[in-house]
């Protein structure tokens, strides 16, 4: 046969945008301004001879062109290996198709078994001939096929914390079938270092909802003792598990330098931050270029990609002002309770043919997966399915995809879906997230993630700039945050202008109303252009504002990720070098609790040192977890006083016990929710009018029980009620070493006396708590009778012992009062874990006598036996 004659590129264009030009079966007739502006940004040669670039440009508004031109040009211009990462396998295919048919430009995609690659695709890559198209698992796995990429091009790399981490993380799911006797053998390993109460979780023993949600880490000194041990449980049996063996791989000879979390339903077991750098597949790569709708001011993409420094350009002249697409905001939970809302909601579906739903949680998406198809008879989706493929929900005439904890990789645009639902705020979606949040708390570092993932939630369906969609805002916490006034303006102006237009049009109407405004902004004539300048007058008025502690955080992101490479590497007095220099960035109240945390790492890293021979190091931990320590408002850093290294705090165990009651308050704050006043007002409604209950009749017994119950878990302590034969009254629980047990006692006079049968069955509750509810053996148990009764009889005062008097009207005036200090609390309560907050709520306790030192010194001194006889 005649041979081939060796093909070289014709093309070797001096830039992307020459490449540009000479791509001519392309639909895209020309780049728009913004496109070619960043392009020229990104040809001088400093950002070209840079190893990490990050790009930013709105959702929208052409980063996919912009990034596979940078791509091309580079494979043909320097003959590199080029690999564009996504989020999902349908964003690959979709990124794929559009390369080739709308820019001229040929791509493969390298998804599913390595095994099943063509080898064609594979020999085109290798030859650097084609830009190869995967997803972030394609790259992040112990052997992946495209290892040797000279550039590697990153795409929604805001939204890429937890692809990327995923390579260096072990998670254990309760619920699924092959996890299940790892899951119990960790439980059962950890016993001990985790307290009584958080041991009861793991091992499935939930009280409430609040155990289910609850999030514990394990003190890293307390963790080292047993790692050998825990080593060799995920030995035996992660061997015949593929899905978490490659992970383990990766992590096993690194366990020292990882954190593990737990919860009820999973275990988590990572580093804090991704040491990218260790992956040679990804490190390697001459350059590095993250694609972004948004990089973030504090080092966010810094954190997310384990990446040192990035050379940032900047947005394009105009974007900080203008966005892609117009959104109608929707609040109807502004005027109607939650119920009327939802129905609402899907009143709305039925007037379009495609709806998307963004929710938190695979609980709530299994509400809406139940009702949705009953009330309208659409077609459901859900994320596995659209992620395949999104033809068949966008061919279908009534379809509603519902999708949980997913901000990123699902793009519906122009007549795809106009009506999208975003249900609740995930603030958190990992555990170790969840920790640092609720725990600790640090919010203030994932505040810049967050605004990010409610401005991608908010932009599934405006993907250009003539999208237009309509979002239904619902749940308390998102409601809350886009409606405060004092969070609105750290978003983009364009989403302020929506915001604050939407809210002003869902106050005090209709459901007729909100039906009406939906009706004109999806016909989108001329009853809605007025509307339109409105918000374009709007949004010229506004500025975005930077957020809190953003300088601080991004000075402290190189030293953050020099610790943790040091401490990946087991150079563990450079580890503790860098947590000095992190501390250095982190001064002032703002950032108090992200401070508190690094002080803990710090005296971590400095205590195996100590492990490790290094002697010198012990004082420097015991110094780190003494500064952790006093920051009184965390209660988890309590813990570092339990270490055996020296470590004392006087006195802590009234403030521990304090802090876990005001955490749990916090928890049924948001629970009842502070965006609307009908779910907490109900709730002290149904506490108070159970509370006047007091005839002596079982039905009333219950009720007065009932909201006795109520009232302790609204205080936030741990209030229980069980129903077992000789069991006591409801019983409230600070900790696992403190339990007021009580017995609500009804007679229909006051006159009548204390009975001696009665009094020793009060008397034995603690009994019955010892032997019934898991609690330390040195617990503080107080027995207390709720009672009517103002006498005792003479044969009941032997039996009095410990027992403690409450007055039932006193105990309802009291009620009432300590309702009171939530009821004014609830008013400032920012809707998350927040120091100042919980300072304030911590003192409220305090001078209010609802905290439990001073309501057991309270109620010690109403002994029964002062009782008069009678």
């Amino acid at each position: 046969m005649a041979f081939k004659k060796i093909r070289h590129s014709s093309i070797s264009a001096e830039t992307p945008e020459a490449l540009f030009r000479d791509l001519r079966n392309r639909e895209v007739e020309g780049l728009l301004s913004h496109q070619a502006d960043i392009l020229r940004e990104y040809c001088k040669q400093q950002v070209l001879d840079a190893s990490d670039v990050a790009l930013q440009l709105p959702t929208g508004s052409g980063k996919t062109l912009v990034a596979l031109l940078i791509g091309e040009w580079r494979r043909r211009r320097f003959n590199e290996r080029v690999v564009y990462l996504c989020p999902t396998r349908q964003l690959v295919n979709q990124v794929v198709e559009q390369s080739l048919s709308k820019y001229g430009i040929k791509a493969n995609a390298f998804v599913g078994k390595q095994s099943e690659y063509s080898p064609a695709i594979k020999a085109e890559y290798t030859n650097a001939e084609t830009l190869a198209v995967t997803t972030y698992s394609g790259l992040f796995n112990t052997n992946p096929f495209l290892n040797n990429a000279d550039l590697i091009i990153l795409d929604d790399a805001h939204a890429a914390e937890n692809y990327i981490a995923k390579y260096w993380s072990l998670l254990i799911e309760r619920d699924k079938q092959e996890h299940s006797a790892l899951f119990q053998a960790l439980v059962s390993a950890i016993h001990g270092i985790v307290s009584d109460e958080h041991y009861r979780r793991l091992s499935g023993q939930c009280d409430d909802i609040g155990d289910t949600q609850w999030v514990e880490k394990i003190p890293t000194p307390h963790l080292y003792d047993r790692l050998g041990e825990i080593t060799a449980i995920l030995d035996v049996h992660i061997k015949d598990q593929t899905g978490l063996q490659y992970s383990w791989s990766v992590l096993k000879n690194h366990l020292f330098s990882c954190h593990i979390y737990s919860s009820f339903s999973s275990i988590l077991i990572r580093p804090i931050l991704p040491p990218t750098r260790s992956h040679k597949p990804f490190s390697n790569a001459k350059q590095r270029l993250y694609m972004s709708a948004t990089l973030g001011e504090g080092g966010e993409l810094e954190r997310v990609s384990g990446v040192e420094k990035i050379v940032r350009l900047s947005v394009p002249e105009g974007w900080d002002k203008q966005a892609i697409g117009r959104r109608l905001f929707l609040f109807p939970e502004r005027c109607l309770d939650e119920k009327p809302a939802l129905n609402l909601a899907i009143e709305m579906m039925r007037k379009t043919p495609r709806s998307l739903v963004l929710v938190p949680n695979e609980h709530t998406a299994t509400e809406f997966k139940d009702k949705i198809p009953k009330e309208t008879g659409y077609e459901i989706f859900d994320a596995v399915q659209i992620e395949q493929s999104k033809q068949p929900f966008v061919l279908a005439a009534k379809a509603v995809a519902v999708v949980a904890n997913r901000y990123d990789g699902i793009d519906l645009a122009g007549d795809e879906c106009r009506l999208l639902i975003v249900k609740g705020l995930q603030r958190a979606t990992n555990l170790q997230e969840k920790f640092l949040v609720t725990r600790m708390p640090a919010s203030i570092l994932f505040n810049d993630r967050i605004l990010t993932r409610i401005v991608q939630a908010v932009g599934r369906c405006t993907r250009a700039a003539n999208d237009y969609a309509a979002v239904i805002v619902l749940g308390d916490e998102l409601n809350k945050f886009l409606l405060d006034k004092d969070k609105r303006p750290f978003l983009h102006p364009e989403v302020q202008a929506e915001v604050e237009f939407g809210n002003e049009q869902s106050k005090d109407v209709e459901a007729k109303n909100f039906l009406e405004n939906l009706r004109i902004f999806l016909e989108h004539k001329e009853e809605w252009n007025e509307a339109e300048e409105e918000i374009i007058s709007l949004r010229d008025t506004l500025q975005q504002s930077q957020l809190p502690g953003i300088d601080k955080l991004k000075s402290a992101v190189l030293h953050e990720l020099r610790y943790q490479y040091a401490l990946w590497n087991g150079d563990y007095e450079k580890a503790v070098e860098e947590c000095r220099s992190v501390l250095n960035s982190l001064s002032g109240d703002e950032v108090k609790g992200y401070r508190a945390f690094w002080y803990y790492l710090a005296g971590s890293a400095a205590w195996i040192a100590t492990k490790n021979g290094i002697t010198s190091m012990e004082s420097v931990a015991r110094d780190f977890f003494q500064r952790a320590a006093k920051t009184t408002e965390i209660r988890w850093l309590y813990e570092l006083s339990r270490i055996n290294i020296g470590v004392t705090q006087e006195n802590h165990t009234d403030a521990s016990r304090l802090t876990a009651v005001i955490e749990r308050l916090e928890a049924q704050l948001s629970e009842l929710g502070t965006a609307n006043n009908t779910k907490f007002e109900a709730e002290v409604k149904t506490i108070l009018e159970n509370l006047d209950r007091i005839k002596d009749s079982q039905e009333d017994s219950k009720a007065f029980e009932d909201g006795h119950e109520r009232l302790g878990r609204l205080l936030g302590y741990q209030a229980a009620n069980s129903e077992s034969n000789a069991a006591p009254d409801p019983y409230w629980m600070a900790d696992d070493g403190f339990c007021i047990v009580f017995e609500d006692h009804s007679v229909n006079s006051q006159k009548s006396p204390l009975g001696a049968t009665k009094v020793r069955q009060v008397a034995s509750h603690p009994n019955w708590i010892k032997a019934n509810v898991q609690l330390r053996s040195d617990a503080e148990i107080i027995p207390v009778i709720i009672t009517p009764c103002e006498s005792i009889e003479d044969g009941a005062k032997p039996h009095t012992s410990d027992v403690c008097y409450w007055n039932q009207k006193e105990f309802r005036a009291w009620a009432e009062s300590a309702i009171s200090v939530i009821r004014d609390l609830r008013r400032s309560f920012p809707g998350e874990a927040n120091l100042e907050w919980r300072e304030r709520a911590i003192q409220a306790y305090r001078d209010s006598g609802l905290d439990p030192a001073s309501l057991a010194e309270s109620l010690r001194k109403r002994r029964l036996s002062s009782l008069p006889n009678k």
